[in-house]
């Protein structure tokens, strides 16, 4: 029997303007919801986040929005993480890109737990796929700035198609391409992109390369 699993959204609420790309995660939600064939009420989802926005604290918040097959909802705040610089170091081995549960925001975590405990003196960790093409961190869609452009890896590569990387590819402001992993000698900067701490600087370990 299959282990079950939740769907979840990360949220950054803000006063006085409130859900950052709201729409957008909902979209992917729902998006997740009929790929798992999960049950989902939009209706009560926009509800129930707008109940836990009513007892926020005047300042930004990460709301956790957690969706289980048969339609129950839970959701949690906690306090943001400063962007500040985050030290990073390559995944000791590769991820699938063929694996659906990449693509989607799931509590099934065991590829990002394996990698992360693969790098026990980094922050978080950069994933490469069979391919040797960089996808994403554990924690976030990956920018890289090379001659100037700001490059993120497709989703073809094994990653989430995460809500601020598609407002970015929509905006113009990144674009996609194929990132081997010794594109990292040539780029200028590396940033961690997602909806809650927008640009978030990386700072690349040195000696945790991949053989």
């Amino acid at each position: 029997m299959a282990q079950a699993f939740q769907l979840y959204e990360a949220l950054f609420w803000e006063p006085p303007s409130g859900y950052f790309l709201l729409e957008q995660h909902l979209r992917r939600l729902s998006e997740s919801a009929a790929h798992f064939r999960f049950a989902l009420d939009p209706g009560a989802v926009r509800a129930a986040l707008d109940e836990r926005a009513g007892m926020l604290p005047d300042r930004p918040r990460k709301i956790r929005l957690e969706l289980s097959s048969d339609g129950a909802i839970a959701i949690e705040d906690v306090d943001v993480k400063p962007s500040t610089p985050v030290r990073v170091a390559l995944a000791a081995a590769p991820v699938s890109s063929g694996d659906e549960f990449l693509r989607h925001k799931t509590s099934r975590r065991g590829v990002y737990e394996r990698a992360l405990a693969s790098r026990p003196g980094a922050d978080d960790v950069l994933l490469w796929n069979e391919r040797r093409e960089l996808t994403e961190t554990c924690s976030a869609n990956l920018v890289l700035e090379i001659d100037g452009r700001r490059l993120t890896p497709p989703v073809s590569s094994g990653l989430l198609p995460g809500t601020f990387r598609c407002h970015l590819l929509e905006r113009g402001e990144i674009e996609e391409a194929a990132l081997p992993v010794e594109a990292l000698q040539s780029a200028t900067a590396l940033y961690l992109v997602n909806s809650v701490r927008r640009f978030c600087e990386l700072r690349l370990i040195e000696g945790a390369e991949i053989r």
